[in-house]
């Protein structure tokens, strides 16, 4: 099925998202990281389309969906409440839930809360229940913000996709079709002509100050929905410990290594085939 590209407006915010599949099948909602974009799950959806709708959305301040004026739109509450508006207004009743790092963090949240009654398998990419109460989750949160705080600007396409690269190295492996598609699918032009990355820079710190759960294990503990949780070898946002105590508190999860680190791209069959067979499940 081709990807068709929509906006709906929820919680006064234009958001943009791609489209995958028939809207009668089964939905999915995928939701990126905190500076990506929905386009990021493109293998992975182009992969499900033939038995569910898959929607990934950009977040407010991300990719195509609009810029808001006011800091509170991009604390994890805020955008928790705009993802239940958000599946309200496409009419998503019950959903399957592919999380990547924050949304992974997200999906969590709501999984064990507004959506406990609507998501019915949760996928949770590369992140625990509260990574800025978890010591060993630091270092990987001080890298985060180191580049994110100040989006560079480069002149020409390649420039901002050989930054990507870089800056991305600790993704799983990808092709240079798919490094490709990355950069062209998460970058905007400024008033210059230059590239640059396609988030407002003020996504950064609401989500990272925000004050965490009061107790994320309970929370943690909470979800009903079948779990599948995955992790990059090598991170530093999902300490192999606090990967551990995610399966020990929820000892019917589903897992999966990658050999990569901060995040699994979901773009392999070795990725994308276990997540389609726990949909399944």
């Amino acid at each position: 099925m081709p990807r068709t590209d929509e906006f709906v407006t929820v919680a006064d915010t234009e958001i943009h998202y791609s489209s995958w599949g028939n809207t009668d099948d089964p939905p999915v909602v995928c939701v990126h990281g905190l500076s990506r974009v929905g386009r990021d799950f493109d293998p992975l959806a182009r992969r499900l389309a033939d038995d569910y709708w898959v929607v990934c959305p950009d977040m407010p301040g991300r990719g195509l969906s609009e810029w808001p004026t006011d800091d509170a739109t991009y604390g994890p509450e805020a955008m928790g409440a705009l993802l239940v508006a958000f599946c309200d207004a496409l009419d998503i009743d019950t959903m399957r839930w592919v999380g990547t790092s924050m949304g992974g963090m997200l999906g969590i949240g709501l999984a064990a809360g507004p959506l406990a009654d609507r998501i019915t398998h949760l996928v949770v990419n590369d992140v625990g229940p509260a990574p800025s109460e978890d010591d060993a989750a630091d270092e990987g949160l001080d890298r985060i913000i180191e580049y994110l705080t100040n989006p560079p600007s480069f002149s020409r396409f390649s420039e901002l996709e050989a930054y990507y690269r870089e800056t991305y190295a600790t993704y799983s492996e990808m092709t240079d079709a798919e490094w490709r598609r990355f950069t062209r699918e998460s970058m905007r032009r400024l008033e210059t002509g230059a590239f640059t990355p396609a988030y407002d820079p003020r996504v950064v710190e609401p989500l990272l100050t925000a004050e965490p759960p009061a107790d994320p294990w309970a929370m943690w503990e909470a979800i009903e929905a079948d779990l599948f949780i995955l992790r990059g070898k090598t991170s530093d946002i999902l300490a192999a410990e606090t990967f551990e105590e995610m399966k020990e508190r929820q000892p019917d999860a589903e897992t999966l290594e990658i050999d990569s680190g901060h995040a699994p791209s979901l773009n392999t069959p070795e990725q994308i085939r276990p997540i389609r067979e726990f949909f399944r499940g």
